[in-house]
């Protein structure tokens, strides 16, 4: 079962306090980055530089490689087609069906994009993506860094921003945001007037306005996800009743649009990211060795 800490009776209206959570794949170096896509869990296992398909057969669950090549967060574009935020890459990627990959960003204003991290699909077509420098300064995966070592000089960051990006659906490149420590998770809202973003170095989540243009407007600071426990706020996502599910210390973090903390769903490994999947009511989560599958009560949009 998923142990809740329940700030709020509302977090059980989401999970209930004796959802079964189960491990389907383990052994792996570091998870990352899941999406569901034609019936199978898509996500990246970054250390060994592949994106694996796990998905339950008649004869048993199958764990494959679907894609090689290095990814951090996954998406599917509006044709179902999987976008991959490229770490080691510093690229924006499509990955086609036999492996073979189009850049979609590489550069902005000459110089190479720091490591795209996370990636969404707005529903006109537009790819919105984080830019930190983790992969341009690497560590170990998981280990936790010096505290404001993104602030430091960093051997061939080629961006002076950490920069939050759009593509535009004709394919231009626009920086949005460039004010954040470590842009990480994002997703939006149920109906696309507001994109959440969280910040690894600032640990908190922040709300942005979408203009009609795609641009962003008026910030706010939704949830402040200071703690002591490990972790920092990373992969993000929203459910159709606008309540936000953020990774970060200790477990996934949920909260209301307004902000409000509902409470901490704690897994047996510090999870990193999550995507819904199945019928929409399945979070699964990548966390550290292994990935997991966690029933709820409400619902996410699959395109997220």
């Amino acid at each position: 079962m998923a142990p809740l800490e329940a700030h709020d009776p509302g977090l059980h209206d989401l999970v209930t306090p004796d959802a079964p959570i189960d491990r389907i794949a383990g052994g792996l170096t570091f998870t990352e980055g899941p999406v569901w896509r034609g019936g199978a869990l898509l996500f990246s296992d970054i250390p060994n530089k592949r994106i694996v398909r796990w998905r339950r057969l008649p004869e048993g669950p199958e764990l494959t490689t679907f894609a090689t090549g290095m990814s951090n967060g996954l998406t599917l574009d509006r044709q179902g087609r999987v976008l991959a935020a490229e770490h080691d890459g510093r690229r924006v990627s499509r990955v086609d069906a036999d492996g073979t990959r189009a850049v979609l960003a590489e550069r902005f204003q000459g110089k190479r994009l720091n490591s795209p991290n996370d990636i969404v699909v707005k529903s006109d077509g537009s790819i919105y993506f984080t830019d930190p420098p983790y992969a341009v300064q690497p560590s170990t995966p998981g280990m936790p860094r010096p505290p404001g070592w993104w602030t430091q000089p960093i051997p061939g960051k080629e961006q002076p921003c950490h920069g939050v990006y759009r593509i535009a659906p004709d394919g231009t490149l626009h920086l949005l945001v460039d004010d954040f420590a470590v842009p990480n998770g994002l997703g939006f809202s149920p109906d696309e007037s507001v994109l959440y973003i969280d910040d690894s170095g600032y640990k908190h989540i922040r709300a942005f306005e979408l203009r009609p243009d795609g641009s962003l407007t008026n910030s706010r600071v939704l949830l402040d996800m200071a703690s002591q426990d490990p972790g920092v706020p990373d992969g993000l996502k929203v459910d159709v009743r606008g309540n936000v599910f953020c990774t970060g210390p200790g477990g996934v973090w949920v909260c209301r649009a307004n902000g409000a903390l509902l409470g901490r769903i704690v897994l047996p490994e510090l999870p990193a990211n999550l995507a819904w999947g199945e019928d929409g009511s399945v979070l699964f989560l990548t966390a550290r060795t292994s990935v997991y599958r966690l029933p709820t009560r409400t619902r996410g949009t699959l395109l997220a």
